[in-house]
C-alpha cells in the first residue's frame, strides 16, 4: 500500500515543479544596462545590448519590440522604428486576448496601459513626418483618440473594474486630461496640416487645446501659443466655433506674416516614472514612482528670437497622478482578475496543487506589475515660431547643453524638428 502513496507524492511533487518552474524573467532587471547606454545617448550600444539580453533570456517579445522601435526613433532611424512599432502595436492588440493557458501554466504576459498604446502611435506619427509622409502621419496619430473612443465605449466597465481593484472613486472631472493625450491629438493636427486637411486639422488643433484646459491645477499641460492660431484659421475656415473662440480668447490675435514659415520644434524630455511598491495602510501596493532628470524646460533660439517650450503633455505627472489605481487597471484585464480568483477558488478545493498555481500566480502578477516600457520620455514639449524663409540655425539648450540643428524654412508648411533631452 505504500506504493500509491509513494506514487501519489511524486504526482504532487511533479505538479508543484510544474506550476511553479520557468517563471518569467525580470524585463526591467535585466535591461537595466540597455536603459544606462540610452540615457548616455548611446543608442547603437544599446540596440545591440537589447538584442544580446533577448537572445539570453526569454525576455517579453513585446517589451523587447517596444523598446527597439522607441531606440530607432532616439538614434533617427525612423524608418526601421516604423517597422518595430507597427509590430509593438500589432503584439499590443493581440496581447488584449486573454489566454488561459498563459495566466495559468504559461508566462501571463505584458500589456500595455492606455497612455503607453498612446504614446506609441504618437512616436510612430513623428516618424512619419520626420520621413516626409504627413498622410501617414495623421493615420497613426489619429489612433491615439480612435483609442479613446473605443475606451469610451466600454466605460462602464472599466469604471467598474477602477472601483473593484481600487476601491476608490475616480475623479470624472479629470478623466479627459488622465485619457487623451493632448500631444497626440497636437501631432495628428500638424500631420493634417502638413497633409492640406485643413478642417481636420483645425478640429485637432481645438481639442488638443481643450484638453490642456481641462487639466487639474498643477499640471504641466498648456498649449498657450496656440488660440491665436485657432481664432485666425476658425475665422477663415467659417467654422461655427468661431464665436465661441472669440468669447473665450478676446485679445488673440496673430499678425499677419507672407514672407515668413514657421518651425515647430518637439522635444521629448526626461525618463518615464517606473514601476514601485509602497506602503499603504501597512500592506504593500503597486504604484508608479518618478526617476530623476531635470525637470528643465528646453529653450529654442533661432533667426534672433530665443522661446522657452511649453509642455504639452506630461507622461509623468499623469502616471503618477493616475498612481496605483493606474498601475492596476493598465496591468489588468477583467478575465486576468477572473483568473486571480479562480487560482484562490482553487487552492481552497483543491490545496495542494492550488497552493502552487497560488505561488506561481502571485510572483507571474507581481512580475508583470514591475514591467514597464521605460524608453519613453517623461513628457513632451513643443515650441512653435514664426520664422523668415530660408535655411535657419536653430540651437536648442537646456541648462549647460546644446544641440544644434540646420532647417529649411518654407512659407506655408512648417518645418519638423524632433530632439530628446534626459
Amino acid at each position: 500500500m505504500a506504493l500509491p502513496h509513494s506514487i501519489h507524492g511524486v504526482g504532487l511533487l511533479l505538479v508543484l515543479v510544474l506550476a511553479l518552474g520557468a517563471c518569467t524573467p525580470s524585463y526591467v532587471r535585466h535591461t537595466a544596462r540597455v536603459q544606462a547606454l540610452a540615457e548616455a545617448e548611446q543608442y547603437p550600444e544599446a540596440l545591440r545590448e537589447l538584442d544580446a539580453e533577448a537572445g539570453r533570456e526569454s525576455l517579453d517579445r513585446l517589451l523587447v519590440v517596444a523598446d527597439r522601435g522607441a531606440l530607432l526613433h532616439r538614434a533617427g532611424e525612423w524608418e526601421q522604428s516604423t517597422r518595430a512599432l507597427q509590430e509593438a502595436a500589432e503584439l499590443a492588440d493581440e496581447r488584449e486576448t486573454v489566454r488561459l493557458s498563459e495566466e495559468l501554466f504559461g508566462r501571463a504576459p505584458w500589456r500595455m496601459g492606455t497612455l503607453e498604446r498612446q504614446a506609441l502611435h504618437t512616436l510612430n506619427a513623428l516618424n512619419f513626418l520626420l520621413l516626409g509622409r504627413p498622410e501617414e502621419a495623421a493615420v497613426e496619430a489619429r489612433l491615439t483618440d480612435a483609442l479613446h473612443l473605443r475606451q469610451h465605449l466600454e466605460a462602464r466597465h472599466r469604471t467598474e473594474l477602477e472601483q473593484s481593484l481600487a476601491l476608490v472613486a475616480f475623479d470624472e472631472d479629470f478623466r479627459a486630461y488622465l485619457e487623451r493625450l493632448a500631444f497626440g491629438l497636437y501631432v495628428s493636427a500638424l500631420a493634417h496640416e502638413l497633409a492640406g486637411n485643413e478642417e481636420s486639422a483645425f478640429i485637432d488643433y481645438l481639442d488638443a487645446w481643450r484638453v490642456t484646459r481641462l487639466a487639474p491645477p498643477g499640471a504641466p499641460s498648456q498649449l498657450t501659443h496656440l488660440p491665436p492660431k485657432l481664432v485666425a484659421e476658425a475665422r477663415r475656415l467659417a467654422r461655427p466655433e468661431l464665436p465661441e473662440l472669440k468669447r473665450l480668447l478676446a485679445d488673440s490675435t496673430v499678425p499677419a506674416t507672407p514672407e515668413a514659415g514657421e518651425l515647430v520644434v518637439f522635444v521629448e524630455a526626461g525618463r518615464i516614472p517606473e514601476r514601485c511598491l509602497l506602503s499603504r495602510g501597512g500592506t504593500q501596493v503597486w504604484s508608479v514612482c518618478a526617476r530623476s532628470w531635470s525637470h528643465e524646460k528646453a529653450r529654442v533660439e533661432v533667426a534672433g528670437q530665443s522661446q522657452t517650450a511649453e509642455t504639452v503633455t506630461s507622461l509623468e505627472n499623469l502616471l503618477l497622478r493616475r498612481g496605483a489605481l493606474g498601475a492596476l487597471a493598465d496591468t489588468e484585464r477583467a478575465p486576468s482578475v477572473a483568473v486571480n480568483l479562480g487560482t484562490v477558488v482553487s487552492w481552497l478545493l483543491v490545496p495542494p496543487v492550488g497552493a502552487a498555481l497560488v505561488i506561481r500566480r502571485v510572483a507571474e502578477v507581481n512580475n508583470r506589475m514591475a514591467q514597464g516600457w521605460l524608453s519613453l520620455p517623461a513628457e513632451f514639449q513643443v515650441v512653435r515660431l514664426s520664422v523668415p524663409k530660408g535655411r535657419q540655425v536653430v540651437r536648442i539648450r537646456t541648462g549647460a547643453r546644446e544641440q544644434v540643428r540646420e532647417v529649411d524654412i518654407s512659407s506655408g508648411r512648417p518645418a519638423v524638428l524632433v530632439v530628446q533631452l534626459e
